[in-house]
This record gives C-alpha cells, structure tokens and sequence, in this order.
C-alpha cells in the first residue's frame, strides 16, 4: 500500500492523470493528479540535495498552478509546469534502471 503512494504507481499515476487533465481540459483532475504527487514529493524532501528538496515542495504547487492554466485556456503553459516532475521521474528512474 506504501508502493502505490510513494513509488512509481503514484508518480506516473499523477503526471498521468494531469496530464489527461489538461489534454480533456479538466482542471479538476489537476487536483487529484497534485494529491496523488504529494508521497513523490515528501520523498524528494526527505533527499540530501537541496534541489530535490526545493523540488519536493514546488511540485503540489506546479500541479495546482497548472489547473488555474487549464481554466484560462493556456494548456501549453499548464503542460509546462508538468516538466520539472517529468524532468525529476526520468532522471530516478534511468538512477534505477542503471544500478
């Protein structure tokens, strides 16, 4: 049950959900996609590096701003804020995959 929260389920479940959210203009699926990204981001809080730590934080609040993107009619710009999560995925897992 901890896997799906904090391990890969949660963290492509949520850039996942997001992203649907924006493609089908949904802002509200935004919002689950930001709760299902908060187990990602206590984990990169709890990093030694203080960009993953800075990270940890900003990336409930990407999801959000994205949403307020979504309801203007920018999904570009709301796609976007999805980077930096995406960004941090990839390099984890290719640190995963590698070892």
């Amino acid at each position: 049950m901890i896997s799906l929260l904090f391990g890969w389920p949660a963290i492509l479940g949520s850039l996942l959900i997001s992203t649907l959210g924006i493609s089908k203009h949904r802002p509200h699926w935004l919002i689950a996609g930001a709760i299902l990204s908060l187990g990602f981001a206590l984990y990169l809080i709890g990093l030694p590096a203080i960009i993953f730590k800075i990270a940890g934080f900003l990336l409930p609040t990407l999801h959000i701003a994205a949403m307020f993107f979504v309801r203007a009619g920018e999904s570009r710009v709301a796609g976007m804020l999805l980077l930096p999560q995406t960004m941090i995925a990839v390099y984890l897992g290719i640190i995963v995959f590698t070892q």
